[in-house]
């Protein structure tokens, strides 16, 4: 490739920015900071290595052999950041349906085609995803807490998949290990506790007045 010279360009959708050279075997990489230190062009082939991938390098590249003729391929790349790892709250549990109702919230850090969905065994319920990738993802789902376990979130992209499991211990179901059914039983005791008081004190005071009446007839 002596007497070729070979040009790799590169944009987000047009390949115009110039970020590879070489003429005459003498290589050139230093165009662009944004691949700096991070481009090997071969002398032998023209062939280009992008290290330390980025999500900011998807885009379109452009090869160029320009020498007795002139040959020109363009590639497309997406590059996918890691998925991070998923969570699982519990929202709410409605006190006055005895704890049957529970809201789940699913939350990831969005990245780029980023799905969201909730399953019930191999079944879909629910899914979102946001081109806005600077706040969280979240997905709620109200189940019933008798329905115990078998619900999963998953969150996915073209190239990588992450799941996150509900088990039956984390529902109203287990109310030996449930932390939040544990505590509508202490508010509904107290709440009993609190209204009987209540009654006794106007029994008493409704015998009281009644003794009053009639002493003073």
């Amino acid at each position: 490739m002596s007497n070729t010279q070979v040009v790799w360009t590169f944009g987000a959708k047009n390949p115009n920015a110039r970020i590879a050279n070489l003429k005459e075997r003498e290589v050139t990489t230093d165009y662009d900071e944004r691949f700096k230190n991070r481009l090997m062009l071969y002398s032998q082939t023209g062939a280009l290595t992008i290290t330390q991938l980025r999500a900011s390098d998807s885009g379109v590249y452009m090869y160029q052999s320009i020498g007795a003729n002139i040959i020109s391929r363009q590639f497309y790349l997406t590059v996918y950041s890691p998925l991070h790892s998923l969570s699982i709250s519990v929202n709410q549990c409605l006190i006055n349906r005895s704890c049957s109702s529970l809201t789940l919230e699913c939350f990831v850090e969005n990245s780029r085609d980023l799905t969201l969905s909730w399953y019930r065994g191999r079944d879909i319920l629910k899914k979102t995803s946001s081109p806005d990738l600077s706040t969280k993802l979240s997905l709620a789902l109200e189940i019933d807490s008798k329905d115990g376990g078998g619900y999963s979130c998953v969150a996915e992209n073209p190239v990588e998949e992450k799941v996150v499991r509900l088990h039956a211990k984390d529902t109203c179901q287990d109310r030996e290990t449930s932390s939040w059914c544990k505590a509508e039983i202490m508010v509904r005791l107290v709440f009993l506790a609190v209204f009987g008081l209540a009654l006794i004190v106007l029994v008493v005071d409704y015998i009281r007045l009644r003794r009053c009446s009639r002493l003073g007839s």
